[in-house]
């Protein structure tokens, strides 16, 4: 009979986003992936040649599914449903959440990556840009880019995430208040930026 590999690099990666998402981008080390996993260090390398190429691919994993379950919903302009998503999805996959947070204040790991990840990573964040580009582009327009665009961050990204941090980073679940919070806020922006394109 074949014996089946024990450890696998989805069981890899999953170790990856689970000590970034706990301990921060810096905590992430092949030993620390080792541990997390329960397996040897060697089979860690056998199957990534470093550190930084483990953290793309769980970069890759978790970006790819935040905008298959949340950008994918901004593409028609309806923000709301965007902020609604990004809700549901934080509920539904904190670890993955808690990674973006984790990335988003953490020095670069794209250094020393093969073209082929490279390129990866950078196509993927060129996707997800797209989605924001198409949502602007849904968007009545005003006469400042530079503001619609801000103020669309705002709405769809920098509200909600500074709602949701302090939940997701002690590891507590979202209230429910926190839609009721959001909606309004979500709704007296886009009322205001309304009322400012009208005048």
């Amino acid at each position: 009979m074949v014996r089946l590999a024990k450890f696998n690099e989805n069981n890899f990666i999953d170790s990856a986003i689970a000590v970034a998402a706990q301990c921060g981008v810096g905590a992430v080390s092949m030993a620390a992936i080792a541990v997390k996993a329960g397996a040897p260090i060697g089979s860690v390398y056998h199957r990534f040649d470093s550190r930084n190429a483990i953290l793309a691919r769980a970069w890759l994993r978790v970006k790819s599914d935040f905008r298959e379950e949340v950008a994918s919903r901004w593409l028609g302009g309806d923000t709301w449903a965007g902020v609604h998503g990004l809700l549901d999805w934080c509920r539904r996959k904190p670890v993955y959440a808690r990674f973006l947070l984790q990335c988003a204040d953490s020095p670069d790991f794209s250094s020393g990556l093969s073209e082929e990840l490279l390129a990866a990573v950078e196509e993927e964040q060129a996707a997800l840009d797209a989605c924001f580009v198409r949502c602007a582009e849904a968007m009545p327009a005003t006469t400042e880019l530079d503001l619609d665009h801000m103020l669309l961050k705002f709405v769809l990204i920098d509200a909600p995430v500074a709602v949701v941090k302090p939940y997701l980073t002690q590891e507590r679940p979202i209230p429910a208040s926190v839609d009721a919070m959001l909606r309004a806020s979500h709704d007296a922006v886009r009322g205001w930026a309304a009322h400012t394109t009208s005048h």
